[in-house]
């Protein structure tokens, strides 16, 4: 039977065609496709939320980076320089404004598509304050200032903030300027509901969590930065590092953190295992409160700085891999960092001056101490005890199970602190805990100073450079040596025992980054 060609029936057979073609075109990349394999972390603690405007934890920041992005981003190596994100590109348009073209086609792992409107809401206050709208919020501090969020376009926002922000492209590239789905938060109907299950742009998205052990998360295939690299990433919490470190032999876990440089030999000696790791931008700390009859004294905070030889404490309890900075700030700061500022000075015979200058007649200072909350949280301590015991400090110990103990009021002691910058200038690190908003004057009421809170408003609308470290260096000789909230030890570093062939690189934040833009994963 004779079969007669039309166009229509031509066109149709072609795109009948098409579809099959495009169908094993699928298939075979699919087929081509390794496959993927489980990925199991073993980590010691549990977030204290998942949406990563209220808090900015060493938990939630090793899981959120597989959730959430921000507008833009950040290389991860010692300059932490700015690069394209959610947005393609960005445009001062005068010291207040700022212009952003959004990256298009990103879908949401709710499978809606990202827009302006999805922009302004993150940034916005009602995401911003966080629950209830009460702003205990970490986010507050960082993005509060923002007056107005234009969207021009359904991929065009204008930023504009109440006062001029040299570091407003800083900011948007920072811990807790995560853009989130507008459409799954209204869903969700309240804050409770919404951090159980929130909703970003990463590879990754959250199926299930359960307290104190684990969070479970699953491979986002639409994600615009390319296909994520295992069927399922789960996070164990293992509270204790000998049974972490137990896992990774065992083969039941891939990485784990929090590896004290006591561990790395035995680590090493398994022909499968390796060390990974190095300083990140965190400084660790000792908290002063200056509510206390004799930390109130500056004499005395400054005497205990001065009684730290924190290059012996690096060389023995670090293996001299970690820094020591030159008071509270970072290389990364770029213009923004103090170079010449003097050294941490140790000087057991200026510090004996001083107490003596304060009329110290051995009264009990109290530590609060977690049990190796920090690696090597416990040793560092004692040998501290023993440095301060020399100059003729009394010095005694109080374990604490918890942070609120650590915390709860009134503290009248000193207590462990570390500090990850936001983004690297004095207001994304110092100021966090030390601004009026901060974790000492706001949340414990450790320390104030009126001076340098009016130092660092100056300086957060100062565009000058040459101005902004006159003013920096002012800062930094309060909180060092005229009235000091807290005590700087060293640089923090972050190692990580992992299997040999888990290609992957850790960054100089906290987040650990799984995503298919991470360089390791990205080897043959």
């Amino acid at each position: 039977m004779n079969k007669s060609f039309t166009r229509r029936s031509i066109l149709a057979a072609t795109a009948a065609a098409s579809v099959f073609l495009l169908a094993d075109q699928k298939m075979a990349w699919a087929m081509n496709e390794a496959p993927r394999k489980e990925l199991r972390i073993g980590m010691s603690g549990y977030p204290k939320t998942l949406d990563p405007v209220i808090a900015t934890d060493t938990a939630i920041r090793r899981i959120m980076p597989q959730v959430f992005e921000s507008l833009i981003a950040r290389t991860q190596d010692e300059k932490m320089s700015l690069t394209p994100g959610l947005a393609t590109d960005w445009e001062r348009i005068d010291p207040q404004t700022l212009r952003l073209h959004l990256r298009k086609g990103v879908k949401f792992q709710d499978g809606m598509e990202m827009t302006a409107e999805d922009v302004a809401f993150s940034l916005g206050q009602i995401h911003l304050l966080g629950p209830g709208g009460a702003g205990a919020t970490e986010a507050v501090g960082l993005l509060g200032h923002i007056d107005d969020i234009k969207v021009e376009d359904t991929h065009t926002v204008v930023i504009h903030t109440k006062t001029p922000d040299p570091l407003l492209e800083q900011r948007l590239a920072s811990w807790g300027s995560e853009i989130v789905s507008k459409h799954s938060f209204d869903a969700a109907g309240s804050w409770q509901k919404w951090t159980d299950a929130p909703v970003g742009t990463g590879p990754y998205r959250i199926v299930s969590k359960k307290l104190d052990v684990n969070v479970v998360l699953e491979p986002f295939d639409q994600y615009w930065g390319g296909r994520p690299n295992y069927s399922k990433v789960e996070y164990r919490i293992i509270p204790e590092l000998a049974s972490r470190v137990n896992a990774l032999k065992a083969g039941e876990l891939d990485l784990v953190t929090d590896i004290p440089p006591d561990q790395f030999a035995e680590i090493k000696s398994a022909p499968d295992l390796e060390v990974a790791g190095g300083p990140v931008q965190n400084i660790r700390s000792i908290v002063f409160d200056t509510n206390d009859t004799i930390l109130k004294d500056a004499r005395i905070r400054r005497a205990m700085s001065l009684a730290i030889d924190r290059k012996l404490l690096v060389e023995s309890l670090w293996d001299n891999v970690l820094p020591v900075p030159n008071a509270y700030q970072l290389p990364s700061y770029g213009d923004g960092y103090i170079k010449d500022y003097p050294e941490l000075a140790y000087d057991p015979a200026k510090a004996k001056e001083l107490l003596a200058d304060a009329g110290y007649k051995g009264e009990q200072i109290t530590y609060r101490l977690l049990n190796n909350y920090y690696p090597n949280q416990v040793s560092g301590a004692q040998v501290m005890i023993e440095m301060w015991r020399a100059i003729g400090l009394n010095v005694k110990i109080q374990m604490m199970e918890n942070w609120g103990q650590i915390e709860g009021k009134p503290i009248h002691a000193i207590y462990d602190s570390s500090n990850t910058a936001l983004f690297p200038d004095i207001l994304g690190h110092a100021w966090r805990e030390t601004g009026p908003l901060g974790a000492y004057p706001h949340l414990t009421g450790t320390w104030q100073n009126q001076e340098y809170f009016d130092l660092g408003a100056k300086l957060a609308t100062t565009m000058d450079v040459a101005a902004r470290q006159k003013l920096i260096r002012q800062m930094l000789d309060i909180i060092t040596e005229i009235d000091p909230p807290s005590m700087v030890l060293h640089v923090s570093g972050q190692f990580y025992g992992k299997r040999k062939d888990l290609h992957w690189v850790p960054g100089q934040t906290l987040g650990l980054d799984f995503g298919p833009g991470n360089p390791g994963l990205n080897k043959p």
